[in-house]
């Protein structure tokens, strides 16, 4: 769930660092398009300010400013801002003679000063220029002012509004942050509902603790659950149905085989007749094993209820079973059992021992060693085959708990299903299933590791 927010603010980031693009072009223009209009306002006024100091004294125009003036009025080389009083005939009346005379082509009018750039001198100005009409004629007085001080506000303006648009921008982003974190809390406490289903239940979920956006989803993802439900159903009970199905006519077959050894007249055919005993005992080996598997799939075991099973009777049991076997195949079987328990189901657990002892004494060579272990290993309990024949590679041990998967090699013609079922087997006992080298890095040990109690 924290991928999906991360996503989505990863989503985000993209259009949000466009409209950041496109809101600092429109605060570059506005905040150029402000300081113009204040700057020119102020060069307006400023002139406007000049006209006022205009007296006419005969046919003379003269300019008599205030007692205490600026560096405006000085005319200063180094000054900022320049002036220039022109009179009728295009005469000097006050100011800088360096700013031109002649009567600009209107750039930009605003109540009724003329605007324009000029450079000279190494600078670029602003200059406003107006017109006063006065008894010996229209005097025309100019302003000018550099355009760093402009561009000092601007370039403040500038931060000033990046800066309140960044604040802005992580604001947003936590803002969608929040709405995204508890916009997604109901699809939390779906996921941890989801993740707290037991692997052995296609449990459905409740419609009425989930909010109205997501009813609709849940509802049809029960109508899955039901489809799959039924569908698995429907495979496993075929699969135990069909194994059952074919243990009572196998186990008469291999009845009458027996009988018929006995016979005198099966002597001229005794090997023929062993051959086809071993592939029937093997064709029941199969359906055993495809019921065990039945039985330990998820969905057959989702009405089972899990009692305490006692680990060390269960090796014991089983290893006796096992010992005439063992015998006949010159391996020495024993058990090294202490006491453990699981919560779990006995028949399947007694399959996963079985499929695991089988294996071991199947691989084992004659004069070797087959040890069966129960007992807690740091909190866990676990059930635990070794044997010291050829083991089992690292590349095949992924692969050996597929199945109908045999390896090459492998003795016998069994049906590649006994690792599959006890990985099966652990899984739905919440398990975990590992295969290693034994003792000295010879053979196998397979150990079954149950989670701690």
């Amino acid at each position: 769930m924290m991928t999906m927010r991360r996503r989505l603010l990863l989503l985000l980031l993209p259009a949000l660092a466009l409209l950041m693009l496109i809101g600092g072009v429109v605060d570059y223009w506005i905040a150029a398009a402000t300081t113009r209009d204040a700057y020119d306002r102020a060069l307006a006024n400023t002139a406007f300010a000049l006209a006022a100091d205009i007296r006419v004294e005969g046919e003379r125009v003269l300019f008599r400013p205030p007692a205490v003036g600026s560096a405006l009025y000085a005319g200063a080389d180094d000054a900022t801002m320049l002036y220039a009083i022109t009179g009728p005939q295009h005469e000097l009346i006050a100011g800088s003679a360096r700013l031109p005379r002649e009567w600009p082509a209107a750039t930009r009018a605003a109540a009724g000063a003329i605007f324009r750039d000029l450079a000279f001198q190494g600078l670029r100005w602003r200059v406003a220029s107006i017109q006063a009409p006065t008894a010996a004629g229209a005097v025309q007085i100019s302003v000018a002012e550099t355009l760093d001080r402009r561009a000092r506000t601007q370039r403040l303006m500038l931060l000033g509004k990046l800066l309140v648009d960044f604040a802005e921008l992580d604001l947003t982003l936590l803002l969608v942050w929040i709405a995204v974190y508890y916009g997604l809390r109901p699809l939390n406490a779906l996921t941890e509902q989801v993740e707290g289903h037991s692997i052995r239940r296609l449990q459905r979920f409740d419609e009425a603790r989930v909010p109205g956006e997501l009813r609709s989803v849940i509802v049809a993802f029960n109508r899955v659950l039901e489809l799959l439900h039924d569908a698995a159903t429907a495979q496993q009970r075929f699969v135990a149905d069909a194994a059952h199905q074919l243990r009572t006519p196998i186990t008469g077959l291999l009845a009458q085989i027996e009988l018929l050894l006995r016979e005198p007249r099966a002597q001229a055919v005794p090997q023929q007749l062993r051959a086809l005993q071993g592939g029937i005992a093997q064709l029941a080996r199969s359906a055993n094993q495809l019921l065990a598997l039945a039985r330990a799939e998820p969905v057959s075991a989702m009405h089972e209820k899990f009692q305490l099973v006692a680990l060390q009777p269960l090796v014991q049991q089983l290893v006796e079973r096992h010992v005439s076997r063992a015998d006949e195949a010159g391996i020495d079987l024993g058990a090294d059992a202490l006491e453990a328990q699981v919560s779990g189901d006995a028949w399947l657990l007694e399959d996963l021992l079985e499929n695991l002892i089988d294996n071991a004494l199947k691989y084992t060579p004659r004069g070797g060693h087959v040890t069966v272990r129960s007992g807690i290993q740091d909190a866990h309990p676990y059930l635990e085959v070794e044997d010291d024949g050829p083991g089992i590679p690292e590349s095949e041990r992924a692969r050996v708990r597929e199945r109908f998967y045999r390896r090459p090699g492998s003795p016998g013609i069994g049906c590649g299903l006994g690792l599959a079922i006890v990985d099966e087997i652990a899984r739905v006992h919440g398990a975990s299933f590992s295969i290693g080298h034994g003792a000295l890095g010879r053979g196998a040990r397979m150990q079954v590791r149950f989670a701690a109690r």
